[in-house]
């Protein structure tokens, strides 16, 4: 049966969504060159766990594992990953996406995971970057471990915060991640040097 994964169930867990993807993807090739290094993904609370992505004899292979120094690691509560897949993120992306709503599917899902293309840049920085996105009183928050350390989503090196509306510009290429920072539209606190460097990286 073909997941729709802009009607998610509210209640869904990590496991399902990752057994879902694995299936939806499971004839997807692996980009040219490849590395072999995973991204690990942890999911704190309830029903959470660590899953662990990347490109095995030329397929994406998603388990629920964990590996060595992984290059990039992300955390998120499971609160904050169904309001990420099925919640107030889910639904404004489209409330904004409009009729083309139901054109979002696993292929777009899967490019999340082609940061591999990228290995070697990533694995120049060091540290936690928390992204927090702001909806009204509610916030949400993802946080990105660099350099194999264990993750520390409670004193991130760097923290930056965006409104839901510009994330969603962002996100969508509306709104330019420089312009953005230099209109206040981006904040940041703590070490600038990895995120300046790090959305160097995202647009180069």
């Amino acid at each position: 049966m073909t997941t729709d994964f802009a009607n998610l169930p509210a209640d869904i867990t990590p496991a399902a969504f990752f057994a879902a993807i694995a299936e939806a993807l499971k004839d997807e090739p692996a980009p040219a060159n490849a590395a072999p290094d995973k991204l690990l993904l942890h999911v704190t609370g309830e029903s959470g766990g660590t899953w662990a992505m990347g490109f095995v004899d030329g397929r994406l292979a998603i388990d629920q594992a964990s590996a060595a120094n992984p290059p990039l690691q992300v955390t998120t509560s499971i609160e904050d990953f169904r309001a990420f897949l099925t919640g107030d993120i889910r639904d404004a992306v489209k409330a904004k996406a409009g009729n083309k709503a139901a054109a979002i599917d696993a292929k777009q899902v899967g490019k999340l995971f082609r940061i591999t293309t990228k290995t070697d840049q990533v694995k120049q920085y060091t540290g936690d970057l928390q992204l927090v996105v702001e909806n009204g009183a509610t916030s949400h928050k993802l946080t990105l471990t660099f350099g194999g350390n264990a993750p520390k989503p409670a004193a991130p090196v760097t923290t930056i915060s965006i409104s839901l509306a510009d994330f969603l510009a962002l996100t969508g290429g509306e709104l330019n991640a420089q312009a953005a920072f230099f209109a206040g539209k981006i904040r940041l606190d703590g070490d600038m040097n990895l995120a300046m460097g790090l959305m160097a990286m995202a647009m180069g």
